[in-house]
């Protein structure tokens, strides 16, 4: 349990476009979110001034990271705890092989003035569905 001058991402997991579950699947080059749920202490919250995410995709089936964004939010502070579920938009596009293992990698930065804290998660694993990307044909002579 994070204290009150902590930051700790509590969860980030694959989840359908605009939804809030998280997904065992993704159809293979479709868009998908990851969904990071966070708290910030209510003393830190005091004197913040911006919240970072670092989210990645791993393909665990080829030990290999399939994507990557950062994203940064600015705080106002307030004399509360924070409780937030940040949502990170993956477009369509990418490729892995049907059956592939992917998995959600985040980490969460406070900064307040010259102070930060780092927090990190993994999500659960999720598998790409549908056909990957074909082979070229060998030429033939």
């Amino acid at each position: 349990m994070s204290g009150t001058w902590d930051a700790t991402i509590l969860s980030a997991n694959a989840a359908g476009t605009g939804e809030s579950f998280a997904v065992d699947a993704v159809a293979n080059g479709e868009k998908f979110d990851v969904v990071a749920n966070v708290r910030i202490g209510r003393n830190l919250m005091q004197f913040v001034d911006r919240c970072e995410l670092f989210v990645s995709i791993r393909n665990l089936s080829r030990s290999t990271t399939l994507a990557s964004q950062h994203q940064r939010y600015e705080l106002t502070p307030q004399k509360f705890a924070l409780n937030e579920a940040f949502r990170v938009q993956f477009a369509s596009g990418w490729t892995a092989g049907e059956g592939d293992v992917l998995e959600v990698l985040a980490t969460f930065k406070v900064t307040s003035g010259i102070n930060y804290d780092y927090s990190m998660t993994r999500g659960a694993p999720f598998i790409v569905t549908g056909p990957g990307p074909t082979a070229a044909a060998p030429a033939s002579g």
